[in-house]
């Protein structure tokens, strides 16, 4: 796959449409639980108002605080002490070379896919990989 191809492939296109949320009030715990539970890495935050772009919270978020803290520290914060807000967006006609320089530049795996304020989705880079080697 060359840039050109890349460039044809847009956000929309390779993400996941499913998205799970996470509570501002929800413990560390709760949320990492659930991340295990459904097999997810990474959880949406809703803004506080209706068009503010969601913010984010990753296992690799939890797992940094467990390298520095006591495992109480998972039922002593919620999910608003660690999360990302906002998080690093796209709209869903994004390219993907666009997608994968801004996570590079960024250095984050997931972004939230929008359709104008809407979320509509996440793209991962496991969804870039698995699109992208499927032929091989």
């Amino acid at each position: 796959m060359n840039r050109s191809d890349l460039k044809q492939l847009r956000a929309g296109d390779l993400m996941k449409p499913t998205v799970q949320w996470a509570r501002t009030n929800e413990s560390l715990r709760a949320a990492g639980q659930r991340m295990a539970a459904i097999g997810v890495r990474a959880l949406l935050v809703p803004g506080d108002e209706p068009d503010d772009l969601p913010g984010i919270v990753t296992s690799k978020d939890i797992a940094n605080l467990l390298g520095t803290h006591p495992v109480d520290v998972l039922d002593r914060l919620t999910v608003r002490d660690v999360m990302t807000r906002p998080a690093i967006c796209v709209p869903q006609q994004a390219n993907l070379l666009d997608c994968l320089n801004l996570m590079r530049a960024t250095r984050v795996r997931r972004l939230p896919v929008l359709d104008g304020t809407a979320v509509v989705g996440v793209l991962s880079m496991s969804d870039v990989l698995d699109n992208v080697l499927q032929p091989c």
